[in-house]
């Protein structure tokens, strides 16, 4: 099995972990009777851990071997969902969401490094046609999801779960390991090296304000389509179909970026999640939102590819999984922390998802704007030797 196909694999079986349970966890803490501030919390563990392990994990996996950091994390992330089929109290869903996110939250970040390394060493290959399987996994694995929960219990979320993370750790003993020299740089010290490019700064602060406004889809775009009328089923067919419009968008991605170029290529992502959003709050029938999810390839793979190439030029190879775990630490920690206490604030305040939605909107819009005054007046620097970032 060569070290691509390999890749697919483990990709296509983590983001099926991936879509089995993040898009239904608000609904198994509202399940659980938790309260909106309990179910914050909860929904923010996962964030908080990216934030704060994830450049010591960034520069573990660097330094160790991505291979290594891949087989650790995926089988003790496997047993860790497990620990949700217990009868948890509050303080137990704690500690079972910090230990489950200190072993996920490492994955995907090496993932994509080694992806960018494959891309880089053979030209077949590109970070979105290899994340395209990702989208797939996503997407195959919302949809049976649903049904079985409409069916059985919400539960079961965590044994599908446990189960495809399992599957994964097995198909990453077939991954090519690689050596890595040693360093003598502390984590966060090699983190502040790598940080200290102004144009990687405002990338990390551009994502951060997408993912506050974006993070009300993520977790509760499910509550949002109940709210609506919508079956769990529904449920699953509009995140399914979520998934199925990835997966062209993340195939040809690198042609797009190419004729387009990196900064109309954001620009264009980012508007599409400010349009997303309000046409969220301009419809009421749960079935009429699917053709909305049109835009998520754009709103979500796009922009993602966009940015982790962005990362890819302006940090050194030698620390790549550093710089793509400050890119998820901004995305699925700060950004989702911020996020998801942004959107708990608004709903204790008696505030609907519907107009929540349209606020965020209005926030990313003004994002909009500020990306384009600054991609006009500064050429974006690579301080990894690889030249300049232009403008396109």
């Amino acid at each position: 099995m060569s070290k691509a196909t390999a890749l697919r694999i483990v990709y296509f079986l983590v983001f099926c972990c991936t879509g089995a349970w993040l898009p239904k966890l608000y609904d198994y803490c509202v399940h659980k009777g938790l309260t909106e501030t309990e179910s914050a919390l909860i929904l923010s563990i996962t964030p908080i851990m990216m934030f704060v392990v994830q450049p010591v994990y960034g520069f573990l996996a660097d330094k160790l071997g991505h291979k290594k950091t891949l087989l650790l994390s995926t089988l003790l992330a496997s047993i860790s969902y497990l620990g949700y089929l217990r009868d948890n109290d509050f303080a137990g869903l704690i500690i079972v969401t910090v230990v489950m996110s200190l072993f996920y939250n490492t994955i995907q970040p090496v993932l994509d490094s080694m992806a960018l390394q494959i891309a880089k060493h053979n030209p077949k290959f590109s970070y979105g046609s290899l994340r395209f399987f990702g989208a797939a996994g996503f997407a195959f694995t919302t949809i049976i999801t649903g049904q079985v929960i409409d069916a059985v219990d919400i539960t079961v979320i965590f044994i599908v779960s446990s189960i495809t993370m399992l599957l994964a750790f097995i198909f990453c003993f077939f991954l090519e390991g690689e050596l890595h020299e040693k360093s003598r740089v502390s984590a966060y010290g090699n983190v502040w090296s790598v940080i200290k490019n102004p144009s990687l700064q405002f990338l990390l602060f551009c994502v951060f304000i997408v993912s506050l406004g974006a993070t009300t889809i993520w977790n509760f775009y499910s509550t949002y389509l109940k709210g609506n009328g919508a079956t769990d089923s529904l449920v699953g067919y509009g995140l399914s179909f979520q998934g199925l419009c990835e997966l062209p968008v993340f195939y040809f991605s690198a042609r797009i970026i190419l004729r387009l170029g990196l900064k109309a290529t954001l620009l264009i992502t980012v508007l599409a999640t400010a349009i997303r959003m309000t046409l969220y709050y301009f419809i009421k029938d749960p079935v009429a939102t699917l053709p909305v999810e049109l835009l998520h390839g754009f709103s979500w793979s796009l922009f993602w590819v966009v940015c982790v190439e962005y990362v890819n030029k302006l940090v050194d190879e030698r620390w790549l999984a550093t710089g793509q775990s400050l890119l998820y630490a901004a995305y699925f920690g700060a950004g989702a922390i911020a996020g998801n206490y942004w959107t708990g604030f608004l709903l204790s305040n008696g505030n609907t998802l519907a107009e929540i939605f349209l606020l965020n909107a209005g926030i990313v819009l003004v994002l909009v704007i500020m990306i384009w005054i600054f991609l006009r007046q500064k050429k974006i620097q690579s301080t990894n030797g690889k030249g300049k970032l232009h403008n396109g």
